[in-house]
């Protein structure tokens, strides 16, 4: 999932585009057009994105992959499958992807995985709650990273978890 998230972000925050739902005076580096109406795949695509995302628009970033069908598609793809509800629940996930956004600085996908996490539900103790795992966890691994620390502790043995 984190790597779905990063690869999102990497797009929309290398290309500048806007965010999708705040106020933003980012201008895109390059032109997004939507694909041509009569090719079915990708508007087959972009009405599973608006029915999983909740939104009349397709999200800036999706349109952009969507110049590339193989490509978009498999993407598309990964990110239903990352994002469905299994062992963790969706807004789990989304919450995650919000805490990986934060530790990039994507401005994009903290906009966007908020946005997502809020609609599912997330509510104003838990988006505390998740700033400050990541403040903890961040201002921990720069102090580490900054004194070239290793773990002292031994690496878990692989195999079937005990919990």
């Amino acid at each position: 999932m984190a790597g779905v998230t990063h690869a999102l972000n990497t797009v929309a925050d290398g290309l500048r585009l806007p965010l999708e739902f705040s106020a933003s005076s980012r201008h895109p580096l390059v032109p997004l057009s939507d694909p041509p109406a009569d090719d079915s795949e990708i508007q087959a695509l972009f009405d599973d994105i608006r029915g999983f995302y909740a939104v009349e628009q397709v999200p800036a970033v999706f349109r952009w992959m969507a110049r590339d069908r193989g490509f978009f598609q498999s993407y598309w793809d990964a990110t239903r499958e990352a994002f469905t509800d299994r062992t963790l629940d969706r807004l789990t996930k989304e919450i995650l992807a919000f805490a990986a956004s934060m530790t990039a600085k994507s401005d994009y996908g903290v906009d966007f995985h908020l946005r997502e996490a809020r609609r599912l539900g997330l509510s104003d103790q838990g988006l505390t709650e998740a700033v400050e795992v990541v403040q903890l966890f961040n201002t921990v691994t720069k102090i580490a990273d900054t004194l070239g620390l290793q773990p002292d502790f031994p690496a878990r043995p692989a195999g079937p978890s005990t919990a």
